[in-house]
């Protein structure tokens, strides 16, 4: 089910704009529960539970998220990997897993074509590239 996918992100990240945290977890979580995998989903869950916003505060949930994330090449979630192993934060202080997820982030953002998106602004885009089929399949 994409296209459950995609709106409950869209949802969530329309609630975040508007200052709802508990919707934007709630569809976020949807999101994540459509597409196991999605590693978007993942990194904005992560989010929640590393800030204790919403959900109790639970490093263990969001380092796994985020560990899914920076797998699935979320570039923030490798950037956030990077500072945990830095810092030490849920995890042993760790300088080649800092500079293995600082170099991966990097990578990615070498290999981007124009300015990162943000997140939301990713999603907008490729809403916006469904709707435009679905119209073209009318107009057929």
């Amino acid at each position: 089910m994409p296209n459950s996918f995609i709106k409950s992100l869209y949802e969530g990240y329309a609630a975040q704009e508007k200052g709802n945290s508990k919707e934007a977890f709630e569809c976020f979580q949807k999101a994540l529960d459509a597409e196991k995998d999605s590693p978007i989903a993942a990194y904005e869950i992560a989010s929640f539970y590393e800030q204790g916003e919403i959900v109790p505060k639970d490093l263990a949930k969001a380092y796994k998220l985020y560990l899914q994330a920076a797998e699935g090449c979320v570039e923030m979630a490798q950037a956030k990997l990077a500072e945990w192993y830095e810092k030490g934060i849920h995890v042993e202080k760790n300088a080649a897993s800092a500079k293995f997820w600082r170099e991966r982030s990097k990578e990615q953002m070498k290999t981007a074509s124009q300015q990162p998106m943000t997140l939301a602004e990713s999603i907008r885009q490729k809403i916006t590239e469904v709707q435009n089929a679905k119209a073209r399949e009318t107009d057929i």
